[in-house]
């Protein structure tokens, strides 16, 4: 940027009083050369040829306008002289600020890389855009001929002059001597001549929307500022749809410093390349990082301002130059995409629900208003929403059609989906015309399966996620965890969702002894030459004989002739994992080593016992060092491995594993949700009255474990 404030008076209706200036131009120009003033850059020439190449003639005029602001301008005007070829004759960016000061010309116009901006970083209450003095030169790209016309307060009195530079001279500029000004109010000129081209980009439909994206921010910190661009008013409001300001806080840096962020998030309602703006805190743009994929957000255009004056310290150390290489744009951008996705995801399902709303309000969606929606026909309405959005967005003039037409469409699509979901790539094809590349992506999957397996699948996924709330309800509720018997209520449940543990297992017995169990493991490995007819059972520590609660068996095998086992030990949920738990868990190891049937290399056995908490004792025991954090034993081979875990961790693990699916099909599961399941699934084994203390709405819950 240029090292002084630029400006020029303006008007009360922001037109320029030219006649003025060009009379104190003409009485400079009648002057003699020797009255004039040589000012010096010291810089080579092929440097400052540098700042003129590779820059857009966008970002060139952008910078003439920050020069503007950064003067103090309340009021910054760009105007574009046509030719009689329909094409450029000059370019004139004029603002209101304090000007240049002529008795500080040679330190300040003619410095290079110490701006006056660089050390104050504020002027007049405003963030400085400008930092290093290079700003002047970008004027340069633009055309081969520049004079800066400005007006400064002399003391009491207001003085003009102006300054001129060729682009074939980079390294020197020439100032005339300072007159009396005709006009009262500093401010500031610069007029490009000698164009280098036609410049379209500056005159096309989107230049007036580029320059609204850069200021948008700054505009809208600052309201009591105006920018005019080619006679038109930058109001960033105009081409918004829609605006939110996101504050993130101190964000956590690798290097362990923490800075404030805040983010604006403007969508337009005209196309526009999708970019983050890394600002500083007053929503100076400093550097701009497209989004490309790294954002799903289909239909929208937008532009994401990251504010934080971090940026401004990255940016004087040149660390923004490539901002792909610093870790600190990387930390904060993760943090930002995070939030930019929350909200979009948010945006996708207002628009969801205020298009389906206008549907029922136009009396063509196909399902009923109800108090109570059972949970596969909530499914089935899923899938019919999205669908049917696709038909919105995408089929022509569906809008327009009459309603009875799209009531009809919206019928046989509800139809299709419930009884004959296999024609319902037929009827999307035949009737709703979907895009091409979107009835590919649905054939295909249609190929593999069927709709009703899809909406089938959807379903499993919502039980799955009541039963994990419902569970933890039952564990951690007060009063349901005192009546929660270990075999009679817990065990009987979790015989049909041993998927709880861990997604390859599948249920291979229940209350089993371990001879049992060895029955079923030896059926697996099939008939040894040296098997012997032993029928005693396995014996634990002590020679008492071993029970397993729950087992399951792994349902594939990872490699050819290999098997693994899971056991876990439930204890009830009063019942805390302490040293006599973990010595019977391993007790149950022991016997499994110790057991001459079990000596075949291939195979893995996994113990786990499970309960609502642990005690300092048995913490510290799953804390070993080189395992994995719950882990209390394993055999060298790592063929005996035993865990122990708190149903808090089974739970969350379980939420884990179901979270992307719950995000997409938009599912949250509430009391209602949880205890309707479970009087469907495990009237049973839980009781009704168990149920219902533990997924009431004033179910008081064991905050200390449940969280």
């Amino acid at each position: 940027m240029r090292s002084v404030p630029m400006a020029l008076s303006f008007a009360a209706s922001t037109d320029l009083p030219r006649p003025a200036r060009r009379t104190v131009k003409g009485a400079f120009q009648d002057m003699a050369d020797n009255q004039s003033t040589d000012i010096n850059v010291q810089a080579k020439q092929d440097f400052l040829i540098s700042l003129t190449t590779n820059v857009s003639p966008i970002t060139a005029v952008s910078e003439l306008i920050w020069n503007g602001f950064d003067a103090g301008a309340q009021h910054v005007k760009v105007i574009l002289e046509p030719n009689e070829l329909q094409g450029l004759h000059a370019i004139r960016v004029s603002d209101d600020g304090d000007g240049i000061n002529r008795n500080q010309l040679d330190a300040l116009f003619g410095g290079l890389g110490d701006s006056w901006k660089a050390k104050s970083h504020r002027y007049k209450g405003r963030t400085l855009h400008g930092k290093k003095g290079k700003g002047r030169f970008r004027a340069f790209a633009l055309g081969e001929s520049v004079e800066w016309r400005t007006t400064y307060l002399d003391g009491k009195s207001f003085k003009s002059y102006t300054i001129t530079g060729r682009a074939s001279e980079l390294t020197g500029f020439r100032a005339s001597p300072p007159m009396e000004a005709e006009s009262e109010g500093p401010g500031t000129e610069v007029v490009i001549e000698n164009l280098e081209a036609s410049l379209p980009s500056l005159t096309n439909d989107k230049a007036q929307l580029e320059i609204t994206k850069q200021f948008a921010a700054y505009l809208t910190e600052s309201p009591g500022l105006t920018l005019y661009y080619d006679g038109v008013k930058i109001d960033p409001a105009s081409v918004q749809s829609s605006k939110e300001d996101i504050h993130l806080g101190d964000i956590e840096l690798q290097s362990g410093k923490r800075v404030p962020v805040a983010v604006t998030i403007i969508e337009w309602s005209v196309p526009t390349d999708r970019m983050f703006e890394l600002c500083d805190k007053a929503g100076v743009s400093l550097h701009e990082v497209p989004v490309a994929s790294q954002i799903k957000a289909p239909g929208y255009n937008f532009t994401v301002y990251v504010k934080s004056d971090h940026f401004r310290d990255l940016d004087t150390a040149g660390s923004l130059a490539l901002p792909e290489l610093s870790q600190d744009v990387a930390d904060i951008l993760s943090a930002v995409k995070v939030k930019v996705r929350e909200y979009f995801r948010r945006r996708i399902l207002q628009h969801r629900s205020e298009t389906i709303q206008r549907w029922k309000d136009e009396k063509i969606y196909p399902y009923e208003e109800k108090s109570e929606v059972h949970a596969s026909e909530k499914i089935e309405r899923q899938v019919f929403d999205i669908l049917a959005l696709n038909v919105e967005d995408h089929l022509p003039a569906f809008d327009e059609a009459p309603s009875n037409s799209r009531r009809f469409t919206f019928r046989l699509l509800a139809q299709a989906i419930r009884e004959n979901p296999d024609s319902v790539r037929t009827i999307m094809e035949e009737v709703l015309n979907l895009k091409k590349d979107e009835q590919d992506d649905l054939a295909t999957l249609l190929q593999k399966t069927t709709l009703s397996k899809i909406i089938t699948s959807a379903k499993i996924v919502a039980d799955r996620l009541n039963f994990v709330e419902a569970l933890s309800d039952l564990l951690f509720n007060k009063d349901s965890k005192r009546k929660l018997l270990e075999r009679d209520h817990l065990h009987k449940a979790l015989e049909d969702e041993s998927w709880i543990f861990k997604e390859d297992f599948h249920l291979a017995g229940s209350e089993k002894t371990l001879e049992d169990a060895l029955a079923i493991y030896m059926d697996k490995l099939g008939k040894r030459e040296d098997e012997v007819n032993d029928t005693s059972p396995v014996l634990r520590e002590g020679g008492k004989g071993g029970r397993i609660d729950l087992m399951l068996a792994r349902s594939i095998q990872p490699t050819e002739g290999a098997y693994e086992f899971l056991v876990v030990e439930l204890k009830r949920p009063s019942q805390k994992i302490n040293s006599e738990v973990l010595v019977q868990i391993k007790s149950y190891a022991y016997a499994v080593v110790a057991d001459a049937r079990f000596h075949q290399k291939k195979t893995k056995w996994t113990f786990m016992v499970v309960s609502n908490e642990m005690d300092e004792f048995a913490r510290n025991e799953t804390k070993q060092k080189d395992r994995p954090e719950g882990i209390v034993y394993q055999s060298e081979d790592s063929g005996i491995t035993v865990w122990a875990k708190t149903w808090s961790e089974i739970l969350n693990d379980a939420r884990a594993r179901l979270n992307f699916f719950s995000k997409q099909l938009d599912y949250q599961a509430d009391s209602d949700s949880e205890l309707a399941y479970l009087r469907r699934a495990h009237s049973k084994y839980i009781p009704s009255q168990l149920a219902e203390s533990a997924t009431g709405k004033n179910a008081d819950l064991d905050e200390e474990v449940a969280g």
